[in-house]
């Protein structure tokens, strides 16, 4: 799942690595929370025995970037949408390998030539008020049609579902579907019609929140305006709502922009139906604040965590001192920069080589927090995803731009004289504009990079904004132009290839905004690689085909790689977290209790 993450902070504990790396890479099913360091993973914190009751505070340094589960993209987003609202299918928390039924009754059932999906979902499933009823295909239907709108503007429409029988032609009206391929026999069932056989990645996609239900008799007066007001008037089908008022009205009520948000119990959720166990009775979340303040009041605070990736120094003093609330997360996804490939300068490859040989790439992995929780990143495929060996592994492809990670400033002088530089620096007008990521690490980051273009010769101008707002209003939108994002990252949809590098780098698939494709990346064989790939069935093939388009987006420096994560999360003592592998390690809130 899930797409753009923020830059977290981790710590610097070198002579603590051999001891703790182990213990954060271990897949033990010990029903003990912590693991022989003294540091919590998902994949040993219990899931059941919980207490029930009582109310969780959330202090985040950032804000939410969409509420509405059709637009939902980012981390921070995801714990309250998958939280608020059930999609087909659900990953629980210790898990990235396989999703299972959340709203669908069970399994997917697919035809023999892989272009027909049908989901029964359950029965007895009903919508928070003010809408009451219950729950039909229908309402799924109408969540995926409203997809493609320009009102909505999913940002994974286009390379998960366009496969579904009328959905390029959706892509292309203005207010979306509805989708022909899509059709609902009966009140409990939808059936999928494809153009061609890509059933698998289609059920996978329909763990995202996409599938969520959306019932249109209330929705559609909200998704007429552009953009849609929807995620300002939402009804949740999971254990939470946001707190609204009598016409589901959220915004100012259970959300109010850069303070607070309040989820509350859904009093039309059915227990029978779910298998969260849900034990909180209401989480309030604010929005703000010097994350040394947050990390310090959660880590001698009670019934509270923090839900964004904590400042390195607090993970530091929570090693030190507070070693049973720390939570280390292996196989977190990626921070790669990217650059604009589409204007400006860095349509010249060789310019993408130089600034990928000059970048140290030690200095980040620092500036993270060391190798206990990053590594200096050689190619896309992150490790743990499936390809990422038969792609080179941790050393990556063999090329002289990428073998120092340190930096190589004469190799990235080489491929400055390429770029038509005989000097070796840059000597043209442009002033890069660079837009980074407040908070730590981000910042240093940003500091980096702007350092490493200076030293290629660059003038550059950077800025610095809330995480949510580099993505939604200037990262993410191709019409901003940006040359540099210097704090972009990626955490895959779900356990595959495709879902690592299909929405970052494929040229057809560029939306105006919520844009993920960072650097406008557009290279016409490794688009229609990625099209034939993505049609493979059978693991060894699929890692093969995908393995092979990761070096090609090497060869063509389709963005500039800065570190592999292990993300940190901390909580209060009082507080028994549970974390999700498969979205980075956030606390999960409908298995985390208090104590």
């Amino acid at each position: 799942m899930t797409r753009a993450t923020k830059i977290g902070a981790t710590m610097a504990l070198a002579s603590a690595c051999a001891l703790v790396i182990a213990a954060c890479g271990s897949s033990s099913s010990s029903s003990s929370s912590i693991s022989a360091s003294g540091i919590q993973t998902p994949k040993t914190e219990p899931q059941t025995g919980g207490k029930r009751g009582g109310t969780l505070t959330v202090l985040n340094h950032e804000d939410f970037e969409h509420l509405d589960p059709g637009e939902a993209y980012f981390v921070m987003d995801y714990e309250a949408i998958y939280a608020t609202q059930r999609p087909l299918f659900s990953y629980k928390p210790n898990t990235f390998a396989e999703a299972v039924p959340d709203l669908a009754s069970g399994p997917a059932e697919i035809s023999p030539d892989g272009k027909t999906v049908t989901v029964h979902i359950r029965h007895g499933v009903h919508f928070s008020p003010p809408v009451n009823r219950e729950v039909t295909s229908a309402d799924v239907a109408y969540a995926i049609d409203r997809g493609p709108s320009a009102n909505v503007n999913n940002p994974y429409f286009t390379a998960y579902f366009s496969s579904i029988v009328g959905a390029e032609e959706a892509i292309t009206k203005a207010n979306g579907g509805p989708i022909s391929g899509i059709v609902t026999p009966d009140k409990y069932t939808i059936v999928f019609h494809l153009t061609k056989p890509t059933a698998a990645t289609v059920v996978h996609a329909l763990a995202l929140p996409l599938s969520a239900p959306v019932p249109e008799e209330f929705a559609k007066k909200y998704d007429s305006k552009k953009p849609s007001e929807y995620g300002n008037y939402l009804v949740a089908t999971g254990p939470y709502m946001f707190k609204s008022n009598a016409e589901g009205k959220v915004l100012g009520i259970g959300y109010q922009p850069g303070k607070s948000a309040t989820l509350v119990r859904n009093p039309n959720w059915n227990a029978a139906t779910d298998f969260r166990p849900a034990y909180l009775n209401q989480i309030n979340i604010n929005i703000g604040g010097d994350e040394n303040v947050i990390g310090r009041q959660v880590l001698e605070g009670s019934d509270e965590i923090q839900n964004d990736p904590p400042a390195k120094s607090i993970v530091q003093l929570a090693y030190e001192h507070y070693k049973g609330q720390l939570q280390i997360t292996p196989g977190a996804g990626d921070h790669y920069v990217g650059v604009d490939s589409k204007h400006g300068p860095f349509t010249n490859v060789n310019l993408r080589k130089a600034y990928w040989a000059a970048l140290d790439r030690s200095a980040i992995v620092k500036a993270r927090g060391g190798t206990l929780v990053a590594t200096p990143m050689t190619h896309f495929l992150y490790p743990e995803i499936p390809g990422s060996e038969a792609a080179g592994g941790l050393a990556g492809p063999k090329v002289d731009y990428n073998e120092h990670p340190e930096g190589d400033m004469a190799v990235a002088e080489k491929y400055m004289r390429l770029a038509g530089y005989p000097s070796g620096k840059y000597t043209g007008s442009k002033t890069l504009e660079i837009v980074g990521s407040t908070g730590e690490p981000a910042s240093e980051m940003a500091e980096i990079n702007a350092d490493t273009l200076k030293s290629l010769g660059f003038k550059t101008k950077l800025s610095l904004v809330d995480q949510s707002v580099m993505y939604a209003k200037y990262c993410g939108v191709p019409a901003e132009q940006i040359d540099v994002c210097p704090n972009t990252g990626w955490v895959a949809d779900f356990a595959d290839p495709e879902a690592t590098l299909e929405v970052p780098f494929d040229g057809n698939d560029i939306p105006s905004t919520g844009n993920e494709n960072w650097g406008q990346f557009n290279n016409p064989k490794i688009n229609a690689a990625m099209a034939k790939a993505a049609l493979l069935v059978g693991k060894e093939a699929r890692e093969k085909a995908w393995a092979a388009i990761d070096t090609e987006l090497v060869e063509n420096a389709a963005a500039i790689p800065e570190d592999w994560d292990k993300e940190a999360a901390i909580e209060s003592k009082d507080v028994a977290g549970v974390g999700d592998q498969w979205n980075i390690g956030s606390w999960d809130y409908d298995y985390t209790s208090l104590k």
